[in-house]
């Protein structure tokens, strides 16, 4: 049994070598434990240390993905038991850039192993690259409203891999001192969580958000302890105190919990893609991962530099398989989609703010099938484009650089036209990630040609994502590849970088889409007493 070798904290690992896809080979250790596993009582608790171990273990394999249902398949798959990582690296010697992947799925679905996210593209650029697994679903964030479940285990779960890395990264070649936290979508969105948090501060030092902030209506909505009542009533048992509730779920089987989840969403939610377990406040907690609500610790903003956009046409990936039923809702019934955050400081507002929509994306007309790429647009702005941008106007004001993005280039051969078999035009939610990781899933599918626009816009994502990563400016210099400097945003002006077929700076991306939410702003907040309004 050969294999390079490495003592972390809890005792030794043996790893592999890995032949990359892309020429070359990279050290490769999988399934490295970094809290206890979550079970018994320790299921819905703030996750544990890890355990030791005697003799060296094997790390070949990655660890089980948290149980969740399978985007594709529709079949359970996964462990409760599922709190590992995985360490990709060139060499063992020395000190590289750490990069930390933290994978999406709507807080429910997802996980960071080789099957989505292999690290071989990376590896080109001499990093060492880190990708975790988090707890999912009611397992990661029911929400009791009591300390004895405040909420947040997957996110304090993530903590947890960053403290990990912290205290094991540089047995493996990696530099503590130089870590980037990266994410796409829910794992964007759990950046910009880190980013935020009071017990994560420190941690890492540069970020990189793609689609996700915490200010998206499909996350920050906030959620109640009725929410758990009514999903114990879905398992068969009306029980309100937090503690019997806890000791009850725990009984539970954990697929059977999963299967209750899936039963739980209701019409309004799927229309609203609102998933009943998500991200919350925390302040019951003995120590609080968000103390206080998303909106008030984003204006706060953070002092960390970092990568942030979105992606043209974001809104594909929520209708690729629009139903008769959702256009005639939305025809009868408009107000019910209108986002839960552009009405929070005054619901009255709501119809004004529906009109004002409807006007903008469908100008007044009917909303039949015939209106699907207006349907893609209003919900790709509202619950993508929106949050972004209002993070990217709470950083101007901050000292350390904000790199803004919009992704753009629309190739026959991505990851939604593919795989989900969209004829959509334009570039949906996910469509970059093949580009930054090989997916073993989909190799054949999302293969690269060598010398096609695709391996361009992959090499160019790579070298900026990394160099980033090394320096913290992510064009440090021109050249053939990288063909324009990118600027972060100043307090006055809001640069952005183009990544289309080519690159191209330009400032204020979707102006008119910015200035309709500045109008709904303006709508929601008057009649506000004054003191309101300047909350």
């Amino acid at each position: 049994m050969g294999g390079p070798m490495v003592n972390v904290k809890q005792g030794w690992l043996r790893g592999t070598i890995v032949k990359s896809v892309v020429g070359g080979s990279y050290i490769s250790f999988k399934g490295i434990p970094f809290a206890a596993p979550p079970l018994g009582d320790l299921r819905f608790s703030d996750p544990q240390p890890p355990r030791p171990w005697t003799g060296v273990r094997d790390a070949s394999k990655e660890g089980p993905k948290c149980i969740q249902i399978d985007y594709i398949t529709s079949n359970m798959v996964g462990d409760e038991d599922c709190l590992y990582l995985n360490v990709a690296t060139t060499s063992l010697k020395g000190s590289r850039p750490v990069m930390v992947w933290i994978h999406g799925g709507a807080f429910i679905m997802g996980d960071g192993g080789d099957d989505m996210f292999g690290p071989d593209y990376l590896m080109k650029q001499d990093i060492l690259v880190v990708s975790i697994q988090y707890r999912l679903g009611v397992f990661g964030f029911l929400k009791l409203d009591h300390e004895v479940v405040p909420g947040n285990m997957g996110l304090k779960d993530q903590v947890a891999a960053l403290k990990w890395v912290r205290e094991n990264i540089a047995q493996f070649g990696g530099d503590p001192n130089n870590v980037t936290l990266f994410g796409e979508s829910a794992g964007s969105s759990s950046v910009h969580y880190q980013l935020v948090s009071p017990i994560s501060k420190g941690l890492f030092h540069k970020a990189i958000m793609q689609s996700g902030t915490m200010l998206f209506p499909w996350i920050g909505t906030p959620l109640s302890v009725e929410t758990a009542r009514r999903y114990v009533a879905v398992l068969g048992n009306e029980i309100t105190d937090p503690h019997e509730i806890v000791e009850y779920l725990r009984t539970v089987p954990a697929a059977k919990l999963i299967e209750a989840q899936e039963q739980f969403q209701t019409d309004e939610d799927r229309f609203k893609f609102l998933t009943p377990f998500r991200p919350s406040v925390d302040d019951k907690s003995k120590e609080p991962f968000m103390p206080k609500p998303p909106e008030e610790l984003a204006v706060e903003g953070f002092d960390v530099p970092v990568i942030i956009g979105y992606n043209s046409h974001e809104g594909i990936l929520f209708l690729l398989t629009p139903h008769d039923w959702m256009f005639e809702e939305l025809d009868k019934n408009f107000e019910r989609t209108v986002p839960a955050d552009l009405i929070m400081e005054n619901p009255s507002k709501v119809s004004q703010v529906a009109d004002e929509l409807r006007k903008f994306y469908f100008k007044d007309k009917p909303i039949t099938t015939d209106a699907v790429s207006d349907l893609v647009r209003y919900y790709g702005d509202t619950y993508f484009l929106n949050g972004t941008q209002k993070v990217v106007e709470y950083q101007q004001k901050k000292r350390t650089p904000t790199y803004f993005y919009k992704f753009s280039y629309d190739s026959p051969k991505s990851l939604t036209k593919l795989v989900y078999k969209s004829s959509m035009k334009g570039t949906s939610h996910e469509d970059e990630v093949p580009y930054l990781f090989h997916p073993l899933r989909f190799a054949d599918l999302l293969k690269i040609e060598p010398n096609s626009i695709e391996q361009t816009v992959s090499d160019r994502f790579v070298k900026m994502w990394t160099d980033f990563a090394k320096t913290g400016n992510p064009t440090p210099q021109i050249d053939d590849l990288i063909t324009v400097k990118w600027d972060p945003v100043t307090r006055t002006t809001k640069n952005y970088l183009e990544i289309g077929s080519e690159l191209s700076a330009g400032v204020n991306p979707d102006e008119e889409v910015e200035l309709l939410f500045k109008r709904i702003s303006d709508i929601v907040k008057s009649n506000l007493s004054q003191g309101e309004a300047n909350d």
